[in-house]
């Protein structure tokens, strides 16, 4: 039986093999976030939740000056070791430690779903963005946790599921608008990925 440990101690153990499944990870977003990641270019962008850098690693190749936040110090490492010019920061992204008004973009990828209710992150991704700023963020809905395995055994990190339309209402309440929403659903519907791309 597959022991389920909350974010920080999870990552703790995944962050030696989380670059492992990149492939994985991708495929929740199939290449839709390529076109935001190019507008990102020579704007200030905040990947919140960026864990070993997949994302931010992207965004900065492509031109943008990138912040990385994360509340993983083992996830953050292997960041660093990859010698790129990402700013590390750790931090909780529903208490982001950055003034109001500071970035152009602010992309998450697979970060919400470990997150019990998603309206204090979607408040600081709202707080943190200048005037127009926009938020692009991944919302994947899991039928079943994914179970991972090292020395020490079998384990899942703790996942909550929020309905696509609810994160819609959530975002809409703050006055962000919906520029765009993707879904993108796995053949055999293990998980289903929502795409938003939310203006300020």
């Amino acid at each position: 039986m597959a022991k389920e440990l909350k974010s920080p101690e999870g990552y703790a153990r995944y962050a030696a093999s989380y670059d492992q499944g990149e492939k994985y990870w991708d495929s929740f977003e199939q290449r839709n976030l390529n076109p935001y990641i190019a507008e990102a270019k020579g704007k200030k962008v905040l990947d919140a939740g960026a864990g070993t850098g997949r994302i931010a690693i992207r965004l900065q190749d492509a031109g943008a000056q990138v912040t990385a936040l994360d509340l993983s110090p083992e996830m953050l490492a292997r960041l660093k070791r990859k010698k790129h010019a990402v700013e590390a920061v750790l931090g909780d992204i529903e208490a982001m430690p950055f003034d109001d008004d500071s970035f152009d973009m602010v992309f998450s990828s697979l970060a919400m779903v470990h997150l019990k209710h998603v309206d204090r992150f979607l408040e600081e991704c709202y707080r943190v963005l200048k005037d127009g700023g926009k938020a692009v963020v991944v919302n994947v809905h899991y039928r079943k946790p994914k179970i991972l395995t090292d020395k020490s055994g079998k384990y899942t990190i703790a996942c909550y599921n929020h309905f696509p339309r609810h994160v819609v209402e959530a975002a809409e309440k703050l006055a962000f608008s919906i520029e765009k929403e993707i879904m993108v659903y796995e053949e055999s519907t293990i998980w289903i990925s929502q795409i938003l791309v939310l203006k300020k």
